[in-house]
């Protein structure tokens, strides 16, 4: 997995400089700032450098100028990030800048207003940064949906920010809920919930807030999952066998047809899309203990991918396609995090320590990980980058949390 190693180091050095205010509050001002580096940070593509105080002085004195940058030549930064923040009648605007420091040249040159939270505009340049220095998109903007445990009875659905900040509850059921699955136009999220007592497949848009039955079958409807386009959905269905074996199915979005892909007779379930929608990565228990499978999209050339352990599921597919993120047992029979190339020819444990891991699910750049970390009963969402490293926290939600996911980009 050196590939894997390499993709994760930080690529840029990069300073930041507050370019100043205009009827703002120092705590507005504080807050801002900090979100920046903050957003920077995590982003993982940055190795942000600290600046004397005079170069901080002296930069944002001249506005973070071609002179004033160039002097930074020899300081081995490949960039230096400056924002003015303003508050006026139109709203809140930020004035972000990127220069540079070889050659003064300017890289990033755009203004950003809101008349909401200052955070949207903050997580847009840093997004733009990301953009300019990688050519990937970044996902400061991008939202992750959640099931978050109540505090009396059952479960819900949420959503928050990419930084664990701005949660929001979206329904109120107090039932068992698990596996959100986000559409690419980012208003439309389908989950697995008992609001019935048995379990269906729901539609929630955000836009209005209504809600619709997509799969609601006798017997087990579970795991939906969108194709990367969002044009097709992955689930499992048992269409009311009576042994409750689930198969994988189909379901075209635009015409409404369900297809049958998987005829094993085992249970089949936790389909997850290749990004070009040509392949479905799976789970089956076909072969005694439940193992990682991947089949043509039309259900054809189905194949055994896992091979380490007795216990292998939730595979979640990388958005660039080249690795498969899942979770195994390790050797003293606690889940895990793994990684694993699509053919299966390669793994590794990422996660390791105290603890159950579990719902691994990928940042829209192929960057991050979300996962689940459980310790004394407790479940919180945790993020690290794709080689193990840099594992924290996100969030402060204050009960137990299963199956996160982001948002599709």
């Amino acid at each position: 997995m050196n590939v894997i190693t390499n993709q994760t180091a930080l690529f840029f050095k990069l300073s930041y400089v507050s370019l100043g205010e205009r009827n703002l509050s120092p705590s507005e001002v504080r807050y801002a700032n900090a979100l920046i580096v903050k957003d920077l940070e995590e982003t993982g593509y940055f190795e942000l450098v600290p600046l004397s105080s005079g170069d901080q002085s002296s930069l944002g004195n001249m506005f973070l100028t071609g002179d004033s940058v160039r002097k930074l030549a020899n300081s081995g930064l490949e960039g230096v990030a400056g924002a003015q923040l303003i508050k006026d009648d139109l709203g809140t605007h930020l004035v972000g800048i990127v220069r540079d420091p070889v050659n003064g040249t300017v890289l990033l040159s755009r203004k950003y207003t809101t008349t909401g939270n200052i955070r949207v505009i903050i997580h847009r340049f840093v997004d733009d940064i990301v953009f300019q220095f990688t050519g990937f998109k970044g996902v400061a903007d991008a939202r992750i949906a959640f099931i978050g445990k109540n505090r009396r009875r059952g479960y819900d659905l949420y959503v928050m920010d990419f930084d664990g900040e701005g949660i929001h509850r979206l329904t109120w059921d107090r039932v068992l809920a698990y596996t959100p699955a986000w559409s690419l136009s980012r208003h439309l999220i389908v989950y697995t919930s008992y609001l019935h007592s048995e379990p269906q497949i729901l539609s929630y848009d955000l836009s209005t807030g209504r809600r619709a039955p997509l799969a609601r079958f006798p017997g087990l409807n579970i795991t939906p999952n969108f194709s990367r386009n969002s044009a097709m959905l992955a689930m499992a269905l048992s269409k009311s066998q009576t042994s409750q074996n689930t198969e994988i199915y189909s379901y075209d979005m635009k015409v409404h047809r369900f297809e049958r892909l998987t005829y094993s007779h085992s249970n089949n379930l936790s389909p997850s899309w290749s990004p070009d929608g040509s392949q479905i990565v799976f789970v089956s228990d076909r072969d005694g203990h439940p193992q990682i499978f991947v089949m043509d999209s039309d259900g054809s050339n189905e194949h055994r991918i896992s091979f380490t352990g007795f216990y292998n599921v939730s595979p979640s597919w990388s958005p660039r396609g080249d690795a498969i993120a899942y979770v195994c047992m390790n050797e003293r029979h606690r889940p895990k995090i793994c990684l694993t190339t699509p053919t299966g020819d390669r793994s590794l444990q990422l996660t390791h320590g105290s603890g159950q891991d579990d719902s691994p699910d990928w940042s829209p750049d192929g960057r991050t990980i979300l996962f689940t970390h459980q310790v004394k009963g407790h479940s919180y969402i945790e993020k690290m980058f794709l080689d193990g490293t840099h594992v924290h926290r996100l969030g402060a939600f204050p009960h137990s949390v299963i199956t996160p996911v982001w948002a599709v980009r």
